[in-house]
């Protein structure tokens, strides 16, 4: 899984309008699997940290608990049902996604759900939930909608070019049921970045070279309107 680095500007952007607005408690949601929510959810940990916040990212990701999984192989054993585990590694707190009935259930109540809210924010100044897709069904999935719905607000991942519009609109009609404070949708444009993200992104190889001449050169990149461009 590659990392979001958290200078760019859209992170910057969507933490400050997120957890930097003061949110506790955050949902990172998609249409469909393999949209990007798991990395934006560890870009926007990961910016919270700086600033000095801990940190509790929860995943909720029955269907594809990659960053339980990448735990489980590097920690083994230790890596236990219901237990949030510190990332030294990472620098942040994760509770790993549930795997008994027992503890699939209660993450499907809503009254449970913020009860232990409740209790993770006694010891965490923020708490991130890494979610399904909210069209994913199947019998072990703990549904995006209820978690988008005892947040304070919720992300909306989509993938440029790839996800089809059905899915989409069906994902906004979940969120719009259960009243999810939808914060905004995030388009991520991996496979269709404009000329100028691509540009400003080389830049930074040079940053620790040349960090006021790169500055200056984002800048002026970000003027020229040509290369604001899908390429």
């Amino acid at each position: 899984m590659q990392e979001l680095p958290i200078h760019y500007a859209e992170v910057e952007a969507i933490y400050n309008q997120t957890i930097g607005s003061g949110y506790k408690t955050l949902a990172i949601t998609s249409a469909k699997a393999g949209e990007g929510k798991t990395t934006l959810a560890q870009a926007i940990v990961k910016r919270a940290q700086v600033v000095g916040k801990n940190v509790l990212l929860v995943e909720t990701n029955t269907f594809n608990p990659v960053l339980s999984e990448e735990l489980r192989s590097s920690m083994g054993d230790i890596v236990t049902e219901n237990t949030i585990i510190t990332v030294e590694s990472k620098g942040y707190s994760l509770l790993p996604a549930p795997k008994s009935i027992r503890d699939l259930l209660q993450y499907r109540e809503s009254h449970l759900l913020l009860a232990a809210i409740k209790q993770w924010l006694v010891d965490f100044d923020c708490i991130i939930f890494d979610t399904s897709a909210l069209t994913s069904l199947n019998q072990s999935n703990i549904p995006a909608e209820i978690v988008c719905e005892v947040c304070e607000g919720a992300l909306l991942v989509i993938e440029a070019g790839i996800t089809p519009a059905n899915l989409i609109q069906e994902s906004i009609e979940k969120l719009k049921l259960k009243k999810v404070n939808l914060i905004g949708s995030i388009l991520n444009d991996k496979n269709n970045p404009s000329l100028l993200t691509e540009l400003q992104r080389e830049t930074y190889r040079l940053n620790h070279l040349f960090p006021n001449v790169m500055v200056s050169l984002r800048k002026k990149l970000a003027g020229l309107v040509l290369l604001n461009i899908s390429v």
